[in-house]
């Protein structure tokens, strides 16, 4: 009974999450672009607009990773094993390199921000 309503709502469970991550994915790459067109000129925001993408896709991820976990229940052959088995390993390697990425991407930012020196004090009146 259990191992019915199993395979009969599991893989539409799946197909939700998996939806989720692209969704997240998607609206990621899509604010990313949108922050890129808005700061087009300056150079400085490229790190928001890196993290904004980079967190996307690691969510994302993240999200299809679990899917690829719940399709373990419903898998019946060696050849799926292998094959979901390959698919969670290209997964999990692709979120070591982004995320591995990111932060040498934020200690680097980090780094140049900390050389810098304040030459001069600026006063406005109104």
């Amino acid at each position: 009974m259990l191992e019915h309503i199993l395979h009969q709502y599991l893989p539409i469970l799946i197909h939700i999450i998996e939806i989720i991550g692209i969704f997240i994915v998607t609206t990621g790459a899509f604010r990313a672009f949108a922050a890129y067109l808005g700061n087009f000129s300056k150079a400085e925001n490229s790190v928001n607009i890196r993290n904004t993408l980079g967190t996307a896709m690691v969510t994302g991820l993240e999200f299809k990773m679990a899917a690829e976990i719940l399709r373990t229940v419903i898998v019946r052959t060696k050849e799926e094993i292998i094959m979901l088995g390959a698919i969670i390993v290209l997964r999990e390697i692709l979120f070591y390199f982004i995320n591995k990425d990111m932060k040498e991407h934020q200690k680097s930012q980090s780094d140049s921000h900390e050389g810098k020196k304040i030459t001069g004090i600026k006063i406005e009146r109104d």
